[in-house]
């Protein structure tokens, strides 16, 4: 964020162009909503202050500047996915690879170990991952959530009679996917599933929510 601030501060009072650097435009992808809210704000105060401070008049333009690049390089991302077929496991892999700080997975069963193998390499590079499961799934043939647990992942179950059977997950709490999607082979290779992907912050956040509120109530492996 500071850098940010300080890197619209000193565009002030130059020739303002749209085309900006790739590490203005990475960091700007970064933020979500609630952060690029914070950055609004503290853009505006700083119009504020250069409003005080300088006769001018350029500060309008300035601050219509800095708010065309924000929207310019804002992160948006709305897509479904169908199988059978490789759409959604490539999807999700892609998304796993792509996780930078956190990954949390509400997740009936796991015994696809494509996507094991990608969450174990995520662990490895210092995500931090979360994933909540059905408790009588984990004794499933070729689950994957004792290894996934044994490899330092955190894992919790649910103990009921009834069934764990979300299927969603929020990654560095700026993109949620959820849909029909089991993590297995057949999933992917036969039924007829579906998944949606979204970036939509009201969204992602509820699900970021709920996810925190069973993790809460649930039970560790």
């Amino acid at each position: 964020m500071k850098e940010l601030i300080n890197y619209f501060k000193q565009q002030y009072g130059k020739s303002y162009s749209t085309e900006n650097d790739t590490v203005v435009a990475d960091l700007i992808n970064c933020l979500n909503r609630e952060q690029r809210d914070e950055l609004k704000s503290r853009l505006f105060h700083e119009a504020r202050i250069l409003d005080h401070e300088t006769q001018n008049g350029d500060v309008f333009n300035w601050l219509e500047y800095c708010l065309e690049i924000i929207e310019k390089y804002t992160f948006r991302f709305h897509k479904v996915y169908f199988s059978p077929g490789n759409d959604i496991l490539d999807t999700i892999s892609d998304l796993i690879k792509e996780a930078e700080s956190t990954i949390d997975l509400c997740v009936f069963t796991i015994t696809d170990s494509r996507l094991a193998r990608q969450l174990s390499d995520a662990e490895r590079r210092g995500v931090e991952i979360r994933i909540i499961t059905d408790d009588r799934k984990v004794f499933d043939h070729g689950s994957e959530i004792f290894p996934l647990s044994h490899s330092g992942i955190k894992v919790k179950i649910d103990h009921s009679q009834y069934h764990m059977h979300h299927k969603f997950g929020i990654i560095d709490q700026r993109i949620a996917f959820t849909g029909s999607f089991n993590w297995t082979y057949t999933a992917s290779k036969h039924n007829q599933e579906n998944l949606l992907v979204t970036s939509k912050f009201d969204l992602m956040k509820q699900y970021s929510e709920e996810f925190e509120r069973l993790w809460g109530e649930m039970f560790s492996l």
